[in-house]
């Protein structure tokens, strides 16, 4: 793996668009001295960071990378091709060569490294406050970690970098971590983030606005907690898990939004429920909404590169409110009704591959009329975390450390008054746990959740050997993704994963 550190002067001119920063062919090292000097240097480098996910060739990381290697692999999603890489995505017989593999690993590790630059760079500065600087240095080590937790979960055992990549002997050397370690200083870098960074940036209207906060931090931190907890590294942190998940719980800072359907409105973005998201809008528009769109819609019409299962969506209850927003079953444009499962416009025949008609995500569907209008490409946000996903973080972890109190019937009965289900009561704690794991399969169904799940719950393979695409390369080990080829051979000892 080759890292190429910029300078953060050079870092100020290339905002509106970074490009391959983990690259193949080094140029160039530079210490950066004398950038960020003031807060607007600051916050330019900050949006440096974001445009690590909302930026790059090919729509790498959020636009449409995260999702190829983490949404479309799972049980609740199925890529509209069988034949490319997003069918090898989905049916597991992608190799290490895969394209999407590489173009995520570049964008996590670019983030990382401008990251350690401005950590190194932050306490040296003597021009700002030293709140300014808290706030600062709490939001880049909260990016550190948000992006080794990303890696850790597709790949285990990673590159640790907490520190920037300025030579190119080191830079060619670098080794990976084990689980448990790279566990331990996200932990470390998602505590320090939390005391540092405010419930709310002080030029800030709303909680979330694209920048880490307090509850940002505390939220990751109980997901954090969360998986260390599971089958993948089987240490014991259910209680700091529900401790965290409590901190934000606590804040008062959100709440849930009354109707569901309103979450996924761009003009409801940054709201009352949203503690993270990556934030899309004017250059940057969302790219994934109109992939989960069908095509042969009119005006509306999407990319159609994936889509939903019928067995999925009959998971849901009909009492159930979340079930018609999460599904897209039919559209209307102008004065032609098209659904999935009957003619005319029927969207979601797929036959001969599939028997039944498939349901398109209704999930990411808003686009204010416009989308055909702007390249296929909304203002919609990509949610990382919301306060219904904390909620549900908080029961399960309560459970696991003492069994169902009160408090946790209390956190997962809010989510599911939401959608109008009646309040669960008078289980065993074997009972709650597979209630929690059902409820968090329909709240966050298509947002990135679901994989990461079944691998801490250690699920993994027996819920996908049943997927009808899923089987069909599916191995054990495929637990965690190979290293990208590309970077193994620039940097042979990384190594492989197992049976990749």
């Amino acid at each position: 793996m080759i890292l190429r550190t910029l300078s953060l002067a050079v870092i100020a001119l290339t905002l509106g668009g970074c490009r391959g920063w983990l690259v193949e062919e080094p140029q160039s090292f530079f210490t950066p001295d004398d950038f960020p000097t003031t807060e607007a240097d600051l916050k330019i480098a900050l949006g440096g960071i974001d445009d690590w996910y909302t930026g790059g060739q090919s729509q790498a990381y959020f636009h449409r990378g995260w999702p190829m290697i983490t949404e479309v692999p799972s049980d609740q999603t199925v890529a509209q091709s069988a034949s490319d890489s997003r069918y090898a995505q989905d049916s597991y017989t992608l190799n290490a060569s895969n394209e999407w593999l590489w173009r995520v690993w570049r964008q996590i590790y670019g983030a990382i490294n401008q990251a350690n630059v401005l950590i190194a760079r932050i306490p040296q500065m003597d021009q700002v406050s030293q709140s300014v600087r808290d706030r600062y240095l709490g939001a880049v080590k909260f990016h550190r970690a948000f992006n080794h937790f990303n890696a850790v979960r597709v790949w285990g055992s990673v590159p640790l970098m907490m520190r920037p990549t300025a030579e190119f002997a080191t830079a060619t050397q670098i080794t990976r971590a084990p689980t448990a370690e790279i566990y331990d200083s996200i932990a470390r870098d998602l505590a320090d983030a939390a005391t540092l960074l405010p419930l709310r940036w002080p030029d800030s209207s709303t909680p979330d606005d694209g920048r880490p906060t307090r509850g940002a931090a505390t939220a990751m931190l109980a997901d954090v907690y969360l998986n260390m907890s599971g089958a993948i590294v089987q240490q014991n942190h259910w209680a700091e898990a529900a401790a965290a998940a409590k901190a934000v719980i606590d804040s008062k800072a959100y709440t849930l939004v009354p109707n569901f359907a309103d979450l996924w409105l761009i003009k409801n973005k940054n709201g009352p429920e949203h503690i993270y998201s990556i934030q899309f809008g004017g250059l940057k528009r969302n790219l994934f909404t109109s992939q989960s769109r069908p095509s042969g819609i009119g005006v509306e019409s999407g990319i159609n590169y994936w889509y939903s299962t019928p067995d999925f969506m009959a998971t849901f209850s009909d009492s159930d409110a979340r079930k018609k927003t999460t599904f897209l079953t039919q559209v209307t444009v102008g004065t032609t009704t098209y659904r999935y499962d009957t003619l005319p416009g029927f969207f979601g025949d797929k036959r001969p591959r599939f028997p039944k008609p498939m349901p398109y995500y209704g999930k990411f569907y808003d686009a204010n009329g416009s989308i055909a209008n702007n390249n296929g490409r909304t203002d919609l946000n990509w949610p990382i975390y919301r306060y219904a996903d904390v909620l549900l973080m908080f029961a399960e972890a309560e459970n696991e450390a003492n069994g169902p109190t009160p408090d946790a019937y209390g956190a997962i009965n809010q989510v599911r008054a939401r959608a109008k289900l009646a309040p669960l009561a008078g289980l065993s704690q074997d009972q709650f746990r597979d209630s929690v794991h059902r409820e968090r399969s329909w709240e966050l169904a298509f947002e990135s959740k679901r994989l990461f799940d079944l691998k801490r719950w250690g699920s993994f393979y027996a819920v996908l050997s049943q997927d009808p695409v899923a089987k069909i390369g599916l191995q054990p080990f495929m637990v965690f993704l190979p290293i990208p080829q590309r970077e193994i051979d620039l940097d042979p000892g990384l190594g492989q994963n197992t049976g990749w």
